[in-house]
């Protein structure tokens, strides 16, 4: 069953809402009108009726929230913060107030076993802005399922001497009927029934309890003996909780040594890592002036090649004429665009191709012309007959 709830929105006024379950409240059928009490009732002998709690619902509003720390950090939380009491006002000088209440009211909620109980819850918010660890704390061990113990305190009516119960006050059973939800404090004691403790303040029991003097030495005794074996126990939790946090504290100062001494190495090898880094920045530039000597050169290495080659290919087709170099003009041309990847030779065998191309259709020329100056043959010339028997031959 959830009994402490923080929210995980952080508001910018730095009010951070929670809400809690302040105390159960019990079936009207559990008074017992005969036997004058309730016969259900809390490990602190309180029957609280929906009645007479919603009657006094709306004194929760403004209700303060507080905590007795055990430490400079405010984290460790301990009980009330009792100091005793001044014409009947109790005094909590050793809490704080961490919070308020805003509103309250009576809901059903179901525990682990999904079992309905009727309860009174608070609403309301902590001040994060100045219990910032606290807050921290809280959100913790909420996550780790161990939400905090508290202890609602009720007070006088006003106009009333104390708290009014129905059938006076009885160890057992005991009926609130007037009263005012008057403050809630944060236990980081457990309880020994891991329940919230009910703290009922200034309650006047005169009026409903008649006793004698005996019987009131012993109560008193009784009840100085509890509040003593309660200091006691509180003490020693005090006690352990200083040995803890000096433990943490030492723990926390080593860390810190360590950290200081982890730094003052990062910031070592951050300086060395710097100078590093300066002289490769350093070397990259004498690399990239480098690189680009070398591209300068590179360039002024082309352009002489580029004419020395183009000095070779006149040279190699300066006894051709205009006309011959025109068989090449392409070649030519291909070459004095890129005269490194250019070949020479192709330029001539083309030049010479052309020359010789040229000259063989020029012999055509004349031999066809020198055909035309000779004597044909008359193939109407007369014919010798010879007779070689000069006989006639004539068969008819």
């Amino acid at each position: 069953m959830k009994t402490f709830e923080l929210s995980e929105r952080k508001n910018k006024n730095g009010r951070r809402k929670f809400k809690m379950v302040l105390h159960e409240i019990y079936p009207d059928s559990c008074v017992n009108d005969v036997e004058q009490k309730g016969e259900q009732y809390n490990t602190n002998g309180i029957t609280w009726i929906r009645q007479y709690c919603e009657n006094a619902e709306e004194t929760i509003k403004d209700m303060s929230l507080r905590a007795e720390f055990l430490d400079d950090d405010k984290t460790e939380i301990c009980g009330h913060g009792e100091t005793g009491q001044i014409d009947g006002l109790p005094l909590f000088e050793d809490a704080e107030v961490i919070g308020h209440f805003t509103n309250g009211y009576v809901d059903t909620i179901k525990d682990d076993d999904e079992v309905e109980h009727t309860v009174m819850v608070g609403e309301g918010y902590i001040d994060e802005m100045c219990y910032k660890n606290l807050v921290d704390k809280l959100e913790s061990d909420i996550a780790n399922g161990e939400p905090p113990f508290g202890s609602v305190e009720i007070y006088r009516a006003e106009n009333n001497d104390g708290i009014v119960y129905k059938y006076g006050y009885i160890p057992q059973g005991r009926i609130p009927t007037e009263f005012i939800y008057s403050g809630y404090a944060l236990l980081g004691v457990t309880p020994a029934d891991r329940q919230a403790k009910i703290l009922e303040l200034n309650e006047s029991k005169e009026d409903v309890c008649e006793m004698n003097e005996t019987e009131i030495m012993a109560l008193v005794t009784k009840v100085v003996e509890e509040h003593d074996a309660h200091i006691n126990e509180i003490n020693k939790c005090k006690e352990e909780c200083a040995a803890q946090v000096a433990e943490v504290n030492a723990e926390k100062e080593a860390v810190i040594a360590e950290k200081n001494e982890i730094q003052a190495n990062s910031a070592k090898i951050q300086e060395a890592l710097d100078g590093a880094r300066a002289e490769l920045e350093q070397k990259y530039q004498e690399i990239d002036a480098l690189h680009e000597e070398i591209c300068t050169l590179r360039d002024a290495l082309g352009e002489a090649k580029a004419k020395e080659r183009l000095g070779e290919m006149n040279a190699a087709i300066a006894n051709f004429t205009d006309e011959e170099r025109e068989y090449a003009k392409d070649e030519i041309a291909a070459f004095e665009a890129d005269p490194v990847n250019s070949e020479i030779n192709s330029i001539v065998d083309k030049i010479w191709k052309g020359i010789g191309m040229k000259s063989k259709a020029e012999a055509a020329i004349i031999s066809e012309q020198n055909d035309a100056h000779e004597t044909p043959e008359d193939i109407f010339s007369g014919v010798e007959i010879v007779d070689n028997d000069k006989e006639d031959t004539n068969i008819f």
